[in-house]
């Protein structure tokens, strides 16, 4: 989105980043011409980030998670450390 002069004016004397701006344009609610990022929202958002970084610890603890699909079929998974190409080309044949 573009930016007005005015809009980088008051930016700069209210101390709010650009950065900041996509994050309410992203992640705000609109109400009529004006999109609010509440405190609650970034609350909310924290915590599932927070969830979300849980669960990557765990997968990266596991060595990363390989998941095979067909569609919308969930076929295998497996720890992605743990494939083995030799392993793999001798179960085929």
């Amino acid at each position: 989105m573009r930016h007005t002069k005015h809009s980088d004016k008051r930016m700069n004397q209210r101390g709010i980043a650009g950065d900041m701006v996509a994050l309410a344009l992203d992640f705000g609610e609109i109400e009529g011409d004006k999109t609010i990022l509440s405190p609650k929202a970034c609350r909310s958002i924290i915590e599932e980030l927070k969830r979300q970084q849980k669960q990557f610890e765990h997968a990266l603890k596991k060595g990363g998670i390989t998941v095979v699909s067909d569609g919308d079929a969930v076929i295998t998974t497996y720890r992605s450390n743990s494939f083995s190409v030799s392993k793999s080309q001798k179960s085929r044949g």
